[in-house]
């Protein structure tokens, strides 16, 4: 048995040191996982992982996008028969399977856990997905592969037969098939029919034939004549047909011409319509309004050009007052800003005495003292950092100091008590080296489990051979192996295969019998029948009276021979009528005979069949006496059982080489326990405690050992540390002092006004900040300059414009006025520059207006010069007029010429003329009733043409049919043929139907009898799945061997697996593959079994069903499921309960 503890994708796929525990297997309850991640989540990875992990990596590994292929790693804990391996494939040629130590493993540790099952094997059976599931389940279903055969191993033997019986069915097809017409039967009837029918036919007299042949020659000289007649016919109805359709078109022609005269001085073709004309009409109106309305308009504009008044002077300083707007910006935006940047400083000021006091520095006097410049400050501070960091170091190196002095103290202290302890026995460990006792223990270890497990094996395969309430203590001795126990149950098959075989066709024979001697005794009661027997003796009779007359030559011996004659001549005639009735006879008496024939070879088959039943039964008998196993025990379970006993017999023979391979390894085991008891003061403790008490007092020792080492260098290190500690101390004392002094000099170089607690004084930063506020107060006051200025420069800008004249105004004001005015001028302006641009539009619309009216009276003119100078078109109006009547002329002439055509085409003339002429020698109504007259006359000569022609047919066939009297004796004897062949193939037709029918009725029974455990298995797991909508599966023989098929519960209809849906369909296919997962179990082979996602097509009901079915598996085995579909989890977990782990990827 194999199960998977644990899988790590160490780095496969886009994995990366991913495990996935399953934790050990269950005591009670079933091994069913079921791994939920969404999609692209990686289980379809996890599950080619595992197989990677069992049967290493392909040369071209479609998982290595991520990590290079020389990168991958798959491991895993892996419990074989109780006993833990963790391993690790490697993508290498050799030695790629490592243990956890990294030391190479060979393949055959799991090879031997496979049981031979290939990775293909594997993947078909035990690792399913969509495509693995269908491909394997189909090939299951045709009855191929190891697994097709073993589901429909009740038909061992029998699909050969079964194909045997379909060609014996084809053949009897071949000899009758009802209603068909290509069996050898249905030849041979209609050979037999036309036989007949020519016999009918060609039995004619010589006087007969010459009226026939009179008969036949009349027949053809009036279909001729008739034929004549009416081809003459047909002739004169044409041309009346012409005649009547010309009529009616050349009085439409006059017509048109009649029409066409008051017009015919119309142009004959115009290049232009009167839409065209329309269109210009349309066109020249539209121009006239358009140039009425744009001369007004022009009139309208320049008038209101005129009232435009535009001011130059305003427009003219327009641009200096634009260039004013940014300083009128600046001069407002300062006169609001200047009062708050006049408060901004005196605030400042205020701000800065207040700091200075603050710091401990005057501020009563001038203030620009204290504004010292970088390389004041950066003195100050560095002077001052040098002495805060004296300070720190100094009170660093004192407390380092006291450290050191207590780890010395600390240490001779450790030092002491080591020297103190009382050392262990040094020949502990010598007698624990000498026996390597380490690797003695591991050995002695592993031998317990070894022997425990090799006691365990025996003791379960002693209770495997548990019969009926008959159980065994020891290992009996076998009296044959388990290929004999094989023959022989084959043996014991096969006879008893046999002996049904022999009693089915004893009855059958006997019914055959029986059915033969019935037709016989039918065929022998015909009255009037003379049997061959009967005709024998009569003509033996005649026979003997002919040579009794020849002997005599008398009138008396004349007389009986000529009744002996006579009555053999009837008897002759009578049976010449009772061919039929003797054939049935003759094929009676040979059923019969045949019938006691097979009646008694069935008797002798079941003598000698059961004879050789008894004989292999009475064997079976006898070894199951000898071995105490009860009679009731079949030939299968005692090939099963002597398996299990051979098996018993290997694990005794294991565990007696293991108890001799362990005995020295033991005895020295005892010898190193007695030794270091003695030494230790154990008493009978077991090994493995005095091995521990060893092991601890080595362990105490080398502990005290380096205990002392260890102590005697601390206290070297604790010295030395001290000694340096206090050198550090006074020398961070002299940089305290010479720090302090530079500080001193610093403050009375550069802050003399600093006077009192200068060691203690640190306001660096403030002076900083000082500097920044001082910073602050000259940008205030460059504001209020420039603001004072902008002032000053845009009233003397306004002065230049302006003249001064408001100079008492504020000059915000006065710009705003400037810039009213120009903005007046501006507009001004503006109004006038559009209506002068809009007076230029309108003049140039009106004059484009009348140069195209213009051109448009020119194309009228020109349109003109179509038309007679009688027609009037002076105006666009008249022109269209004119146009429309050339239009109607137009259409009319061509009218006209379209029916001239088609009416000297119908008569078949050159020229009006000879129209004119044909048709005044025929009018219509004369046409009319000489065209009636010449249907019916035509009518009448069909038929009676139709008439003659049937007749000269019929006196022709009855002429060719006439023959000679040879042909009809020829054909009679052909017809007597053709009947005893029918006879014959009808015969054979029954012989082989029957024999068929019995055939498969056997087949049919031995099947139910002999179904596969395997097939029973699935049937039920599939009837599980399907809810019992499908309750039975059966095999049925096919041209490629035997298919498996479902009977379904609600109409007893069977399906292939290819007829079902999806879903019910991969139920099959699951059902299938759990079946063999229990048929491999019970055989050893116990291994994971991989679901990826494969109840998709499941509904709910089946799907719980499925998860039981899994949760089963999972009690045999391990059984673990992978899928992205939460409901599959939340069913599982309502189906299975606890006995489910679900896992989350």
């Amino acid at each position: 048995m194999m199960r998977l503890q644990q899988l790590a994708l160490d780095r496969f796929g886009h994995f990366t040191d991913r495990v996935l525990d399953f934790g050990a297997r269950p005591a009670n309850g079933s091994d069913f996982h079921i791994v939920f991640g969404r999609n692209e989540a990686g289980k379809t990875t996890l599950m080619e992982g595992y197989l990677r992990l069992l049967y290493g990596f392909a040369a071209r590994e479609p998982y290595a996008f991520k990590h290079p292929r020389a990168n991958l790693r798959v491991s895993g804990t892996v419990d074989i028969d109780g006993q833990i391996h963790r391993l690790s494939r490697l993508p290498k040629r050799s030695g790629n399977l490592v243990d956890g130590a990294g030391k190479p493993v060979p393949d055959a540790l799991l090879s031997a856990a496979l049981r031979g099952v290939s990775q293909k094997e594997y993947q078909s059976l035990l690792c399913l997905d969509d495509e693995t599931i269908e491909a394997g389940g189909e090939e299951i279903t045709k009855s191929e592969g190891d697994i097709g055969k073993l589901l429909f191993s009740a038909a061992a033997g029998i699909s050969d037969l079964s194909q045997v019986l379909g060609r014996v069915e084809q053949g009897n097809r071949d000899l009758y098939l009802k209603g068909g017409t290509k069996s050898e039967f249905a030849a041979l009837k209609a050979a037999h029919a036309e036989l007949v029918q020519q016999i009918k036919d060609h039995d004619v007299s010589a006087a007969a034939f010459r009226e026939l042949r009179l008969a036949r020659d009349a027949a053809q000289t009036e279909e001729q004549r008739l034929r004549a007649a009416k081809s003459e016919l047909s002739v004169q109805k044409t041309r009346l047909e012409a005649i009547l359709d010309a009529h009616p078109l050349a009085t439409e022609w006059k017509t048109l011409e009649a029409q066409l005269t008051p017009i015919a001085h119309y142009p004959m073709t115009l290049e232009f319509d009167s839409e065209d004309l329309i269109k210009m009409m349309t066109k020249r109106i539209a121009l006239v309004a358009e140039r009425e309305r744009s001369v007004a308009e022009v009139d309208t504009l320049r008038a209101a050009r005129d009232e435009v008044a535009v001011n130059a002077d305003d427009l003219a300083r327009g641009a200096d007052v634009d260039a004013l707007a940014f300083k009128k910006s600046q001069v407002e935006a300062g006169q609001s800003d200047l009062p708050k940047r006049e408060a901004q400083l005196m605030q400042d000021t205020a701000d800065m005495r207040a700091r200075l006091d603050a710091l401990g520095l005057p501020a009563d006097g001038a203030l620009a003292q204290f504004i010292l410049s970088d390389p004041a400050l950066a003195a100050l501070e560095q002077a001052r950092a040098t002495l805060d960091d004296a300070r720190k170091h100094l009170q660093t190196t004192q407390a380092e100091a006291e450290v050191a002095r207590d780890k010395y103290d600390d240490a001779a202290r450790a030092l002491r008590d080591t020297e103190e302890e009382t050392a262990v026995d040094a020949d502990v460990e010598r007698l624990f080296m000498q026996a390597e006792a380490e690797d003695l223990v591991s050995r002695y270890n592993d031998a317990l489990r070894r022997l425990a497990a090799d006691r365990q094996g025996v003791a379960t395969a002693l209770r495997g051979l548990a019969r009926h309430n008959v159980a065994f203590e020891a290992v009996p001795a076998l009296p044959l192996g388990s290929r004999r126990a094989q023959e022989l149950m084959q043996a014991h098959g096969e006879a008893r295969l046999a002996l049904r075989a022999a009693v089915q066709a004893g009855t059958t024979a006997a019914d055959r019998l029986a059915g033969a001697e019935t037709r016989h005794a039918m065929a022998a009661s015909a009255p009037d029948l003379i049997s061959d027997d009967a005709a024998a003796k009569g003509r033996q009779t005649r026979d003997e009276l002919w040579a009794l007359h020849k002997d005599v030559l008398d009138m008396a011996s004349a007389s009986a021979f000529e009744a002996a004659m006579r009555a053999d001549d009837a008897q002759t005639s009578l049976r010449a009528g009772q061919s039929q009735s003797l054939a049935e006879m003759r094929q009676a008496e040979r059923q019969l005979i045949e019938a006691r024939q097979d009646h008694e070879r069935a008797q002798n088959k079941r003598t000698e069949t059961e004879a050789a039943f008894d004989h292999v039964t009475g064997e079976l008998r006898s070894h199951l006496d000898a071995l105490g196993l009860p009679e009731t025990l079949s030939a299968e379970d005692f090939v099963e059982w002597v398996r299990d006993a051979e098996a018993a017999q290997t694990a005794a023979e294991t565990l007696k080489t293991s108890e001799q391979a362990n005995t020295d390894l033991l005895r020295a085991a005892e010898q190193m326990r007695d030794d270091l008891a003695a030494r230790l003061g154990a008493g009978d403790a077991p090994l493995r405690t005095v091995v521990l008490m060893a092991k601890t007092q080595i362990a105490a020792s080398r502990e005290h050992q380096n205990a002392q080492k260890l102590a005697q260098a601390t206290v070297r290190q604790a010295t030395a540390e001290r000694d340096r500690r206090a050198a550090a101390a006074d020398k961070a004392r002299t940089a305290v002092t010479e720090a302090r002094d530079q500080w001193r000099d610093a403050v009375a170089t550069h802050l003399p006004a600093l006077q009192a607690g200068i060691e203690m004084w640190n306001g660096l930063t403030g002076l900083r900040s000082i500097r920044e506020v001082d910073a602050r107060m000259a940008g205030v006051r460059r504001q209020i300059a420039g603001i004072k200025q902008d002032r000053a420069g845009f009233i003397a800008q306004l002065d230049a414009l302006d003249g001064g004249a408001d100079a008492q105004e504020q000059p915000l004001a006065r710009y705003a006025a400037l810039q009213t005015a120009v903005e007046r001028a501006r507009q001004a302006q503006a109004r006038r520059s559009d209506l002068d641009a809009r007076l230029a539009e309108a003049e140039d619309a009106a004059a484009e207006a009348l140069r195209e009216i213009a051109v448009l009276d020119d194309q009228v003119q020109l349109l003109a010069r179509a038309f007679d100078d009688q027609i009037d078109t002076s105006t666009l109006d008249v022109l269209r007029q004119a146009t429309a009547t050339a239009q109607q002329a137009i259409a009319l002439r061509q009218q006209s010429s379209d029916l001239r055509t088609r009416l000297l085409s119908i008569l078949g003339v050159d020229g009006w003329e000879q129209a004119q002429e044909r048709l005044s020698a025929a009018p219509l109504a004369q046409a009319q009733v000489e065209l009636a007259e010449l249907c019916e006359d035509l009518s009448r000569l069909g038929a009676e043409l139709d008439s003659a022609i049937a007749a000269r047919a019929r006196a022709q066939a009855a002429l060719d049919a006439v023959g000679g009297d040879g042909d009809i004796a020829a054909l009679t004897s052909q017809k007597r043929t053709a009947e005893e062949q029918m006879q014959a193939v009808m015969l054979r037709y029954l012989t082989g139907r029957f024999g068929h029918t019995l055939a498969e009725d056997a087949i049919r029974r031995y099947r139910d009898t002999h179904r596969s455990t395997m097939l029973a298995a699935t049937e039920q797991a599939f009837s599980d799945l399907t809810q019992g909508a499908y309750n039975t599966l059966t095999t049925q023989p096919a041209a490629q061997g035997d298919v498996l098929m479902a009977v379904r519960a609600e109409d007893g209809v069977s399906k292939e697996a290819a007829a079902m849906s999806k879903g019910t369909r991969f139920q099959l296919y699951l059902a299938l593959r759990a079946a063999a997962y229990e048929q491999m179990a019970s055989t050893g082979t116990v291994l994971p079994f991989f679901c990826d996602d494969v109840f998709e097509t499941f509904d709910e009901d089946r799907t719980r069903a499925a998860c039981r079915l899994m949760q089963r598996v999972g009690k045999r085995g391990q059984a673990i499921y992978l899928t992205h579909h939460q409901h599959v989890v939340d069913l599982a977990q309502e189906a299975c309960g606890t006995d489910v782990t679900v896992h989350r990827l």
